[in-house]
């Protein structure tokens, strides 16, 4: 220590350092890059490089610095400087078929540098790490967008509206009866559905049929299994062909249900956690070697031609899913306004139907109020069978024989391991 405070290293000055480090390291993150791409295509002229970068940076972090000190008309003095040598160096290769990225690019780092001095460490680095992820990525990028038609630019569009502009706007109220019409999460219901879709869509113009339906199961399974089942189940009784890799689908995000729930429990009751952890975890293990298993079997069979999806956009499956979410709601209300604390098991079941995240969360509070952690834990294990029960009358209902007969391959011993296990912790 006291060779540090020989060097007089006082507490500013590490803090100067550390900026300066991540500013450096900023700057020499994109210059890599840049130079890296360069250098592999000797057809583009290599405007900035890994030092110029860096310097470009640095100039951004002084310039604010001495702004600061002295007036903010030197920070936009230099800002000018760099987009008249930018706008010079481009002009001077204007004729010739080059883009602008790196000229940008190196635009943004100077205004990183500024950032940096601003105390923003985490919001500079995180936007160096994207851009730098667009820079590296452009010749994906460029495939992907060949890929697309003006049909999919329309989705996108209407994507983008449902999503990031209808969602926000909506009141999130509870009113009707038992306070079921919350307009926000009805439509969140709608947009997850459609966000289902939609991933599904994209992902078979980059992936084969069975991995865009793998990874739509698994990404699903981590924001609703309910309507990723309805979703596929659908999908496969289009047709008597196929339904394997659906049912594969299914299973994982099912499967993904039971480790979710532990997340919960971990983060808010881990004494409740305790308790089930092993056998949820068994559960959701199990379910996804069964996926992986049925995956594999879907490559022995014959799945007849690829399933065309003509539209991303499927707002009518959506609205119907969102329809019978509200009234599997009203039954939900009826029976906690008419059993309460005396039906907690009954509530529970019921709950699980439409959403095993929010009882979860319940049971692990009353747990902390006074619950028996035995009841807490039956009731959140009978709320997650509910949930899978509903998820298999989907395949039953609206599945084609090869998807009913894989769900249930699965389902069934799911089922009669958790009834066994729910009726021992009852008598016990």
């Amino acid at each position: 220590m006291e060779f540090w405070q020989n060097l007089e290293l006082n507490e500013a000055l590490f803090h100067t350092l550390k900026e300066l480090l991540i500013v450096v390291g900023i700057g020499l993150l994109l210059g890599l890059e840049r130079e890296f791409t360069k250098s592999g295509n000797h057809q583009e002229r290599l405007f900035a490089g890994i030092r110029t970068f860096a310097i470009v940076t640095l100039m951004g972090y002084l310039a604010l610095y001495l702004s600061n000190l002295y007036s903010i008309w030197i920070f936009i003095a230099t800002l000018g400087g760099v987009i008249v040598m930018i706008a010079l160096s481009y002009q001077r290769t204007g004729k010739q078929d080059f883009g602008t990225t790196t000229e940008f690019a190196l635009l943004i780092a100077y205004l990183l540098g500024a950032l940096v001095f601003t105390g923003n460490y985490h919001l500079a680095v995180s936007i160096t790490v994207i851009v730098t992820a667009l820079l590296a990525l452009k010749t994906r990028m460029h495939d992907a967008v060949q890929r697309l038609s003006q049909p999919d630019i329309l989705s996108i569009l209407i994507f983008i509206v449902i999503t990031a502009l209808v969602l926000p706007l909506l009141p999130n109220q509870n009113w009707g009866p038992y306070g079921i019409l919350n307009l926000y999460e009805i439509w969140l219901i709608v947009v997850i559905f459609v966000t289902l879709n939609f991933a599904g869509y994209f992902l078979t113009k980059f992936l084969d049929q069975k991995k865009s339906t793998l990874m739509t199961g698994i990404l699903g399974g981590f924001v609703s299994s309910t309507a990723t089942t309805w979703y596929f189940s659908r999908q496969s009784g289009k047709s008597e062909e196929g339904g394997v890799i659906e049912a594969a689908a299914i299973i994982l995000a099912s499967s993904i249900m039971f480790p979710r729930l532990l997340i919960w429990l971990l983060l808010l009751n881990f004494p409740l956690f305790k308790s089930i952890w092993w056998f949820v975890l068994l559960l959701g293990l199990v379910g996804i070697g069964f996926g992986y298993w049925i995956a594999r079997k879907q490559d022995q069979l014959s799945e007849g031609p690829p399933k065309e999806v003509r539209n991303p956009i499927n707002l009518r499956e959506a609205l119907i899913f969102a329809l019978i979410y509200l009234a599997i709601q009203f039954v939900v209300g009826y029976a906690n306004a008419h059993f309460g604390e005396n039906g907690v098991y009954l509530a529970s079941g019921i709950s699980g139907i439409t959403d095993i995240d929010a009882i979860t969360i319940s049971m692990a509070n009353f747990s902390k109020s006074g619950l028996a952690q035995t009841v807490a834990g039956t009731a959140i294990l009978i709320a997650a069978f509910a949930n899978t029960l509903i998820k298999f009358i989907f395949c039953l209902f609206f599945g084609n024989k090869r998807l009913k007969r894989y769900t249930s391959m699965v389902f069934v011993p799911l089922f009669a391991i958790g009834i066994g296990y729910i009726v021992f912790r009852l008598m016990g």
